[in-house]
């Protein structure tokens, strides 16, 4: 009787703060930093089947958001609120475009209609690690159109000295492909030039607009350590390009190369490195801030790297990270930007749950990455920090997205959508259902593009797994005219595909086939039979189109038969 009274003044209370708070997100109460904190912000979980591979693998990482839906405006609010009340005043939001296509905007779309997003500033980075051929004078003009007609102008578009801020992910792919553009016109235009033209027409367009210009930002990946020189070379190809500086996406390529490199001297095992490495990295990276004023280098402060939920066996892993580590590398970073009077910190990033690089609220660290940030560079209200509140202390309903699809067939038409078939991270940057079939372009070989989830089936009742398919390879990619291959990964009840992570036979569990990659439409059949190791009950599938870059793949039909 007793647990029954207690649990209706329980639910009683609940109920008072709904009504109390609206069941609204309450008004943020934003502190103020030593310098401007951007936040690199990654929208990967534009629905349930992003998330899957984070639950199955890390479950303990789960944000205090739950499995939040990210086009929800109330999410956003709490993004807003949680982030000026820890010192972030602008997030750095990656941002896609592939010839007019747009994908993972979902994000941008809700900050739009969130209530407190007066609050935050935000800017994009734009991910343009397209395939060759994707820029070109055209197209440079149609995304700077569309960046004036529905961001530039807005108040809550970060700008510097009046102009709008835009960072370029691959700039040296914009170099490529004007270069070739240009080549093709019978000039030859050296490194930097392709970028300069690209930029002209958007700064032309930009100041005709009523703008002063555009403040572009280059993302150095630092691909190895020779260079953290930041080379006299580097710098001319910048302003010969037309760049106000520089950052880095949480240390760039060093993660997996500098980083594995140290770690082995150290004895670690590869591909894994502590956060210890890590936080030397980036101080010796602030180091470099300011070798050239009209450039400089935002520092970055990393959040750590662990890619499992993604890549499995071939994780790059960050280990040893703690919010007493973050705080210190925060203040060492901090007394850099106050020795060499710096305006901007890099937070890289906030929540690539997949890649884990995160320091939002999540039932693992709770708030500590959050207040470790904000006791470093913010100064104390004196009432005190603004509370950490979250939903459920407000009694507020998650808003997450619907649960995970398992298909209850073993047959696929693609008569009207995708039919539960998703992108596999890494495989494929989008998949998309047109005219009775799903499409995709390949991002490299070897990596498998799209899974699905299964209600479990037992796959001694078939034999065959057929596919009708189209492969168009791209031509500037195409790796010679060698035979390509079409591979098919299953998972079962027994032994999954996601969660065994650490199983030495993790592969083992494959089938391929022969496939022509000749733009023409061709039906191919794996023979399951031939593979001993095909059986239990399957429970998930992935399915990779062709070993090759870029080729853009289509699927009208896949079925098992027996």
């Amino acid at each position: 009787m007793a647990r029954t009274i207690n649990a209706f003044f329980a639910g009683i209370a609940a109920l008072c703060a709904l009504v109390a708070h609206g069941a609204d997100v309450p008004e943020p109460q934003p502190v103020k930093s030593s310098v401007e904190i951007t936040a690199l912000y990654y929208p990967g979980t534009e629905h349930m089947p992003e998330w899957d591979m984070v639950k199955q693998v890390v479950p303990q990482i789960r944000p205090l958001l739950g499995w939040y839906d990210e086009g929800d405006p109330a999410n956003v609010d709490w993004q807003i609120k949680w982030a000026v009340e820890h010192g972030i005043s602008s997030f750095c939001v990656c941002w896609y475009w592939n010839k007019g296509e747009q994908r993972l905007d979902h994000w941008v779309k809700a900050f739009y209609r969130a209530k407190f997003r007066r609050h935050l500033k935000w800017y994009m980075m734009y991910a343009n690690h397209n395939q060759p051929g994707s820029h070109s004078s055209e197209d440079q003009a149609k995304v700077t159109k569309f960046w004036i007609d529905n961001y530039f102008n807005t108040p809550e578009y970060y700008r510097i000295d009046g102009r709008p801020v835009v960072v370029y992910c691959t700039a040296s792919n914009l170099d490529r492909d004007f270069i070739a553009e240009a080549k093709a016109r019978g000039e030859d235009l050296k490194p930097g030039e392709g970028i300069r033209r690209a930029f002209d027409i958007s700064e032309r367009m930009a100041k005709e607009a009523g703008l002063p210009g555009i403040c572009w930002i280059n993302m150095n990946w630092l691909r190895s350590e020779r260079e953290w020189s930041f080379t006299q070379a580097h710098y001319e190809m910048l302003r010969r390009a037309g760049f106000s500086a520089e950052m880095s996406y949480n240390m760039g390529g060093t993660t997996p190369y500098y980083m594995a490199s140290e770690a082995r001297k150290e004895g670690d095992r590869p591909r894994w490195a502590s956060y210890d490495l890590m936080a030397a990295a980036a101080r010796k990276l602030a180091g470099h801030a300011e070798d050239h004023p009209d450039i400089p280098f935002w520092p970055t402060i990393p959040t750590g790297y662990d890619d499992t939920s993604r890549a499995f066996q071939r994780a790059w892993v960050v280990h040893g990270r703690t919010p007493e580590k973050f705080r210190a590398l925060c203040a060492e970073i901090r007394e850099v930007c106050a020795r060499k009077g710096l305006k901007h910190v890099v937070i890289s990033p906030i929540n690539e749950w997949q890649e884990g690089s995160y320091i939002e609220p999540n039932e693992e660290y709770g708030f500590a990455m959050y207040d470790a940030l904000r006791d470093v560079f913010c100064e104390r209200p004196k009432d005190g920090w603004p509370r950490n509140l979250t939903p459920r202390d407000l009694g507020m309903p998650l808003r997450e997205y619907p649960p995970m699809f398992f298909s209850p067939v073993q047959a696929w038409s693609f008569d009207t959508s995708t039919e539960g078939w998703y992108r596999q991270p890494f495989g494929t940057p989008v998949v998309r259902w047109r005219d009775g079939a799903i499409r995709f372009i390949t991002t490299r070989p070897d990596i498998f593009h799209i899974r699905q989830r299964l209600v479990p089936f037992d796959a001694k009742r078939y034999r065959l797994f057929k596919v009708r398919m189209r492969i168009t390879p791209n031509p500037r990619t195409a790796q010679g005219a060698g035979p390509r291959r079409m591979r098919l990964k299953w998972g079962t009840t027994e032994e999954p595909i996601i969660g065994n992570c650490n199983a030495v036979d993790f592969e083992i569990r494959i089938a391929s086939t022969v496939v022509k990659p000749d733009g023409k439409w061709h039906e191919y059949a794996i023979d399951l039979s031939r593979y001993t190791y095909w059986g239990g009950m399957v429970n998930e599938l992935w399915f990779e189109g062709v070993d090759l870059r870029h080729a853009t793949v289509e699927i009208d039909w896949m079925r098992f038969e027996p």
